[in-house]
């Protein structure tokens, strides 16, 4: 595949640990909605998944500073995830009570963890020129490297910026801004699409277990989720609810 390849391809993922959505640049078009993904950040590779294909977006120069996916992640390094969700959640929930109790005017939004465990990547929201110095020292026993990714607040995009297919115009663009505006807002009122339907990427649970919602029939009223366990199954649409 060519060098630019890099520059073409964009996806949406979502690392391990953070629900924020983000493009990466990517030479792997092939990639699908709930492929599990290692995404370069600075100084490690952390585990995401996709939610937004490579086939879903056409983009001529995304910005340079996008993150680049490495590769896919190996069946030993998913089997691997959930304990390392664990021991993620362990280190967040203490940085959230020394949060409160150092009164930090911030608001911790994930944090997610590197492939080997050694570096924990703390998201936040609040006063850009507040002293973290204490939280860091708090947590400077948790075993891994711990370090803070300021997270914005990120302005809600102000005209709509995708088509039926998912195609971004082709014109300089604020991503994060996009993001913000299409992907990023929280709440009950959120989690359906514009006709009711669950929307596609979005975590559900089937009777089957939970998976990624990757496409819907509205004429059948039935959808294809891709499993946890990696399995595609078809279900009714009315017998989906939020993961």
């Amino acid at each position: 595949m060519a060098a630019d390849a890099l520059t073409r391809a964009v996806l949406g993922a979502r690392v391990l640990g953070s629900g924020r959505v983000r493009f990466c640049r990517t030479a792997l078009e092939d990639l699908d909605i709930g492929d599990w993904i290692a995404v370069g950040e600075t100084g490690a590779d952390v585990p995401g998944r996709v939610v937004i294909a490579p086939r879903q977006l056409v983009y001529a120069e995304p910005p340079e500073h996008l993150a680049v996916v490495v590769r896919r992640l190996t069946t030993a390094e998913t089997e691997q995830l959930p304990s390392l969700a664990d021991r993620a959640r362990e280190v967040l929930d203490r940085a959230i009570a020394a949060t409160r109790e150092l009164g930090l005017p911030v608001f911790l939004t994930g944090l997610h963890p590197s492939l080997d465990g050694r570096t924990a990547t703390v998201d936040w929201r609040g006063p850009h020129e507040c002293d973290l110095g204490p939280l860091v020292e708090v947590l400077a026993g948790s075993g891994a490297n711990v370090r803070f990714e300021w997270e914005g607040p990120l302005a809600a995009a102000g005209v709509q910026l995708f088509g039926g297919l998912g195609r971004l115009p082709v014109r300089p663009l604020d991503l994060d801004a996009v993001v913000a505006g299409r992907f990023d807002r929280t709440g009950a009122e959120h989690t359906s699409a514009p006709e009711g339907l669950p929307r596609l990427g979005s975590r559900v649970a089937t009777p089957h277990g939970d998976g990624i919602l990757r496409s819907i029939s509205t004429r059948h009223r039935e959808a294809l989720v891709r499993l946890d366990s990696g399995d595609d199954v078809n279900v009714p649409v009315d017998t989906l609810a939020p993961a």
